[in-house]
């Protein structure tokens, strides 16, 4: 019962973190509602989020970078996914980051649209 309830404390924490965003604003190119959840049997965290092109043209790459905080707002990390496109005009999609780092808050650096 114990991971479930440390699994559930993380879930609750990174949810917190969801309201944070990052844009690219060159391309128009946003990440929303960014989430973790920890898998205490892989020893993995995976890091979601939606991202939006809300450009009128396409986007071939983004890199995503994310900062992971400890329970003391201390930095532990950082997580880069590169997502290959093409993400057309108003399409979105889900993103998703794995890392075995632990850690306590997430929240969305940089959207690097290519």
């Amino acid at each position: 019962m114990k991971p479930k309830l440390a699994l559930a404390a993380i879930v609750a924490l990174a949810a917190l973190s969801g309201a944070a965003g990052a844009q690219s604003l060159a391309y128009g190119v946003t990440l929303g509602n960014v989430q973790a959840v920890r898998d205490v049997n892989q020893n993995l965290s995976t890091i979601t989020g939606f991202l939006a092109n809300q450009s009128a043209r396409p986007v071939n790459s983004i890199l995503l970078t994310y900062v992971l905080y400890d329970a003391q707002n201390r930095e532990v990390g950082r997580v880069s996914e590169d997502v290959v496109g093409p993400l057309g005009p108003g399409q979105i999609k889900v993103v998703k980051a794995v890392t075995p780092l632990e850690f306590a808050r997430v929240a969305p650096l940089d959207v690097f649209a290519r």
